[in-house]
């Protein structure tokens, strides 16, 4: 159980976070498109396939309803603009394909990751799936092609699943159970991901849930906290009920403890047998990205970029031969500095040597009085050479990591606001 002073500690930071992210998070300047890159330098590249056929009430990210002909328009004005990105002399070692239901349409896919293995030097591949496009045939076709599968799953608790609407789209959670185990090992890498802290969601669910995935035993899961930003908080707590904040301390502490044994290698809130094993959580391992697609983000430097989020808009921008990115904004050096200490200490290690390459100062003289709280708050431990979580810190990074994620919904939501899904 959380002591009161922690209590205290973790609404203080989810505070703090949350107007931070109100502060930093907006993206207004208009934008004429990425810049050149440096020779021989490679990146991430993401593409977002932004359909799905029906709509999670917790889900904030860009998707349209499918249909085949818009999935056909899509996918050809995708790969004119992963044309242009080569043009411009960008190359990318790893790529990430989210949604949406990136598995929708996978002859379109596949047609598309072929184009970026030809055009890239691509060295792994990551894909996003329903539990509706995993059978084995479909799998089968991405073997040589992608290298880990995700399937969202989200929990195989039968009555949330329910509420959630995807009981009758996916089927049960013994179904979902069939389905995942029928194409194990066909692909290099599956991972299943779960969400935890649903409204109603008890511990005896929640633990129910962990016994069936390590039963089920694939190469990795993640475990995430459901997040209900502005753009998603009606929908949660119509489907779903009131959400609370209550349990999930317990609940992530439980997840932790059932999971170390079978998953002992964690990234934030990804858990691995293997400590080398590929995990998509793009943002936390690479500084920089490119992505591509209606609704995507890139960050290069110290500049976030905002593609096109309307489809017709989106079109029309690669139809004329321009960038699709319409607005960026660019960081200053302090919040970067904010940035990176969330991100590796939610990873639960931050190099002093690393920031120090990147900033130009050590951390103690950059973030010194930050670095005390979070020592006062017994969330890290120092040495030489690193800083480094504790089991607390653990969560309390948790939390911040997830306020910015859901900071990064308000920038969805306002380029979002005249669309017609």
């Amino acid at each position: 159980m959380q002591s009161r002073q922690s209590k205290m500690i973790t609404t203080a930071t989810s505070y703090f976070m949350s107007q931070y992210t109100k502060h930093y998070l907006h993206v207004e300047k208009p934008s004429l498109g990425l810049p050149p890159p440096p020779e021989n330098k490679k990146y991430l590249l993401y593409i977002h396939v932004p359909f799905c056929t029906m709509f999670c009430p917790y889900c904030s990210f860009n998707k349209f309803t499918y249909t085949k002909e818009a999935a056909l328009i899509y996918y050809r004005h995708l790969r004119e603009e992963i044309l242009h990105v080569k043009e411009l002399g960008y190359d990318f070692n790893y790529l990430v394909i989210g949604g949406g239901t990136p598995l929708i349409d996978e002859e379109e896919l596949i047609t598309t990751i072929e184009l970026v293995r030809k055009l890239f030097s691509i060295e792994h591949v990551s894909c996003e799936s329903d539990p509706n496009h995993i059978n084995p045939k479909t799998v089968l076709q991405l073997d040589g092609l992608v290298d880990r599968l995700s399937v969202g799953v989200q929990t195989f608790d039968d009555t949330l699943l329910k509420k959630l609407g995807r009981y009758e789209k996916f089927g049960s959670g013994e179904e979902v159970y069939a389905k995942i185990a029928s194409m194990l090992g066909i692909l290099p890498i599956t991972s299943v991901d779960l969400i935890f802290n649903f409204p109603t969601q008890t511990q005896k669910g929640l633990i129910h849930d962990l016994e069936t995935l390590k039963k089920l035993s694939p190469e990795q899961t993640s475990v995430y906290p459901l997040m209900t930003s502005s753009l998603v908080k009606n929908s949660v707590k119509k489907t779903l009920g009131e959400f609370s904040l209550e349990n999930e301390f317990t609940f992530f502490s439980t997840i932790k403890k059932s999971l170390k044994e079978l998953y002992p290698a964690r990234h934030g809130w990804s858990f691995s047998k293997e400590s080398d094993l590929i995990i998509d959580e793009y943002i936390i391992d690479n500084e920089e990205y490119v992505g591509v697609g209606s609704g995507s983000f890139s960050f290069l430097k110290d500049t976030l970029y905002l593609n096109e989020f309307a489809l017709d808009k989106y079109a029309t921008l690669i139809q004329e031969k321009a960038s699709a990115i319409t607005k960026e904004r660019t960081f200053p050096a302090n919040s970067q500095m904010y940035y990176r200490l969330m991100v590796d200490l939610f990873n639960g290690t931050l190099s002093k040597k690393k920031f120090t390459a990147m900033f130009g100062q050590s951390i103690n003289t950059a973030l010194g009085k930050e670095l005390m709280l979070l020592k006062f708050a017994k969330a890290i431990k120092e040495n030489k050479e690193n800083i480094t979580t504790t089991d607390y810190g653990d969560y309390l990074f948790l939390v911040m990591m997830k306020e910015f994620y859901m900071g990064m919904d308000r920038i969805r939501n306002e380029a979002r606001k005249n669309l017609i899904l």
